[in-house]
């Protein structure tokens, strides 16, 4: 029985080292934004409530995974909108008719210029970012 059990230890490590830990079965993806088709945003804020923006994204292919949204401030009350996809590469993504979803993000209105949302829209010819804009004008509480 001694002699058994070095063996079995033994057995036990080598299984171990032939075994891949890793889950990688090669799928290779990329993060990419993808266009924002329309965007509701209200026609005036009031300075320190919050509204719920809402947006729609398209989904060209079945490849694609929506991750969310990027949201990055360009200037005191400019922002840029992007909705990040993950792209799965494959030679076989189907194209989705009418492929689009919907998500939304709480905004709190904290000065009293005038909002500009860029919702990012793709590129053009050029390679120029193209954006859907929405100006939301802060309007002053009135207090008795």
């Amino acid at each position: 029985m001694k002699k058994f059990i070095p063996l079995l230890v033994g057995l036990f490590f080598l299984s171990l080292a032939s075994c891949e830990l890793s889950d990688d079965d090669g799928t290779n993806f990329v993060y990419e934004a993808v266009e924002i088709t329309n965007a509701k945003v209200p026609d005036t804020f009031e300075l320190g409530k919050v509204y719920q923006i809402d947006f729609n994204y398209a989904i060209p292919t079945d490849c694609y995974i929506y991750n969310g949204f990027e949201f990055e401030p360009t200037d005191k009350t400019e922002r840029a909108i992007f909705a990040i996809s993950s792209v799965i590469e494959r030679d076989d993504c189907k194209e989705i008719v009418d492929g689009e979803g919907t998500d939304s993000f709480n905004f709190e209105v904290r000065y009293t210029d005038t909002y500009t949302f860029n919702f990012y829209t793709g590129e053009d010819e050029n390679g120029e970012k193209q954006y859907l804009t929405y100006e939301v004008p802060v309007k002053q509480s009135v207090r008795n």
